[in-house]
């Protein structure tokens, strides 16, 4: 018998390597590894297998699970409240700012980093500049009140970090920032 097994935090389908990811109530596996008794086991498992080409080679190099492998990643640039800014507006949710401030305004903002961290996952990009942020990182690690931008040829989206998750915001930038700054507190 064939042993199949998930990796239950990661979400991720081994049939001794990597082989696919759960997705929702999907399994995307790769469709060299369609088998009778990998379909049965996903059945089990209430996971409606999407039987795709390469995920086996993608997952290898390391691309992330969880988002449609293969598709281009988009840049990121992560934004901090500006040293001399009003330190209230540090680290407070979104409708606190609101309610105190209005709008999350470039103007307060300076750019610390950007560059592609191989995802394009909110909670992945915080997780990475939290835990350990990359090489060009140049501000403190990742916290309440930062913006995500995740930007490609057609444009950017802008995130704010809240209390729980991120929050789509217009974020319109009035000057040029093209360096990260040294950030310090």
């Amino acid at each position: 018998m064939v042993r199949f097994t998930i990796d239950n935090r990661n979400r991720l389908i081994f049939y001794g390597n990597m082989v696919g990811y759960v997705k929702d109530d999907a399994a995307v596996v790769d469709e060299m590894f369609q088998t009778d008794e990998l379909s049965h086991y996903l059945a089990r498992l209430n996971l409606t297998p999407q039987w795709k080409e390469g995920v086996f080679d993608r997952l290898a190099a390391g691309e992330a699970p969880g988002e449609e492998l293969g598709q281009p990643q988009k840049g990121c640039r992560i934004w901090q409240l500006r040293k001399g800014v009003d330190v209230t507006m540090r680290f407070i949710g979104y409708e606190d700012l609101i309610k105190r401030f209005g709008e999350p305004d470039a103007d307060n903002y300076t750019q610390v980093f950007d560059g592609d961290l191989g995802t394009n996952d909110l909670e992945q990009i915080y997780a990475i500049c939290r835990d350990s942020p990359p090489p060009g990182y140049q501000g403190y690690r990742m916290a309440l009140s930062d913006v995500v931008e995740l930007y490609d040829d057609s444009g950017s989206e802008f995130f704010y970090c809240d209390r729980v998750g991120f929050r789509p915001i217009q974020f319109d930038q009035h000057q040029e920032q093209n360096e990260c700054h040294e950030m310090t507190m």
